[in-house]
């Protein structure tokens, strides 16, 4: 029988247009899955620009740290920052917030150039206080003398109106290599001092240990120093700029009298590059002074201080809370009885150190990788 033969016109045509159809789904594909890639990898470039500019903004608070710079903050209190990278490529915001009286958490925003990317990190900032190692409420390497009502305590006493850890044992009154250098005017068996004991002698005290505290020598930490003077008569006294703490004048060193007031969590590292005369009022920190530091005008400090010449007080004198550490010291008061020269104070000391201490990331689990 023979075979019928099939009408196969049009195949051709079908076959073509299933391999377009095939051919274009390949090509949809590819197209589809290369503009995803194209996506991803600019995505990727805005992440990383939002990542680094978080990473650079946190490191930039951390560098900047210095002495001084958030101890004005109350625990659980927090200041704002933000800035741009260079060349425009991203920028952040963030705050620094004071944990306790060592530990800072610095939260930072980073965004890319047209802000369609965040990164949100952290970093654990501790502070690291200096050494100034106070062994008595006064410490001097050469002469001493005191007279009229001057009143040395080596009693651990906290500042009125402060929050402070318990008293600490009581320090000696007066640490000098030989108490012969001692000469008093009205002070009778000495009177004027008290403390544990009154006089301890310390062969040991020479040029180095008045000038090396820690790791740093007396130079080092004068670079360390946010507040820079050139001595002269000076009054010191809190003074503000609206309702916030003016540290910008050279004045200011803070308001240790008045707790809640703006300039009350105010440390500075005083440093004086020559002799320095103050009348009067009030401050607090770390005072270095390069040179004769002369004290009248009821002047009151609360903290170390470190001077390189000699310490003198007339007058109403001067009343300094913490510690003082001088290679000479003349103490005259005449004019007004009972007024204390010079009182030992852990808290003052420390809350004076922890508050001009510079920042450091924590050695282990310093970032943190919020979102």
């Amino acid at each position: 029988m023979k075979a019928r033969l099939r009408n196969e016109k049009g195949v051709a045509l079908a076959v073509a247009v299933f391999a377009l159809v095939v051919i274009g789904g390949l090509v949809g594909g590819a197209f589809f899955v290369g503009m995803q890639e194209q996506k991803v990898g600019f995505n990727t470039v805005k992440h990383q620009q939002a990542f680094s500019a978080a990473q650079e903004g946190a490191q930039l608070q951390v560098a900047n740290w210095g002495p001084g710079a958030h101890s004005q903050l109350s625990v659980g209190d927090s200041v704002a920052f933000n800035g741009t990278l260079s060349g425009g490529a991203g920028w952040y915001r963030g705050t620094v917030m004071r944990l306790n009286d060592l530990l800072y958490l610095v939260r930072t925003e980073g965004f890319s150039p047209d802000s369609v990317s965040r990164h949100h990190t952290g970093l654990m900032v501790r502070v690291r206080p200096l050494e100034i190692e106070i062994d008595a409420a006064l410490q001097t390497q050469g002469k001493l003398k005191i007279g009229g009502s001057a009143y040395i305590n080596g009693n651990d006493v906290p500042p009125s109106g402060w929050s402070c850890d318990p008293s600490e044992p009581a320090k000696p009154g007066i640490s000098i290599p030989d108490a012969d250098d001692i000469t008093t005017s009205g002070c009778g068996g000495l009177s004027c001092v008290d403390g544990d004991p009154k006089i301890q002698e310390d062969p040991t005290i020479n040029d180095s240990t008045m000038t090396t505290f820690g790791d740093y020598e007396f130079d080092e930490l004068a670079t360390m120093a946010n507040k820079l003077i050139y001595g002269g008569n000076r009054k010191i006294q809190p003074s503000l700029i609206g309702s916030s703490c003016d540290t910008s004048d050279p004045n200011n060193w803070g308001d240790p009298e008045n707790p809640s007031a703006p300039c009350a969590n105010y440390f500075p590292i005083i440093y004086s590059n020559g002799d320095l005369t103050v009348n009067g009022v009030q401050g607090q920190g770390v005072l270095l002074v390069n040179g004769n530091l002369s004290v009248q005008g009821n002047f009151r400090f609360y903290g170390p201080v470190v001077v390189r010449g000699t310490l003198k007080t007339t007058g109403t004198g001067g009343h300094f809370n913490g510690g003082v550490i001088a290679a000479n010291v003349d103490l005259e008061q005449n004019t007004v009885l009972g007024n204390a020269v010079v009182n030992y104070s852990s808290c003052a000391v420390a809350k004076a150190l922890i508050n001009t201490a510079p920042g450091f990331l924590m050695s282990e689990r310093s970032w943190i990788n919020l979102y």
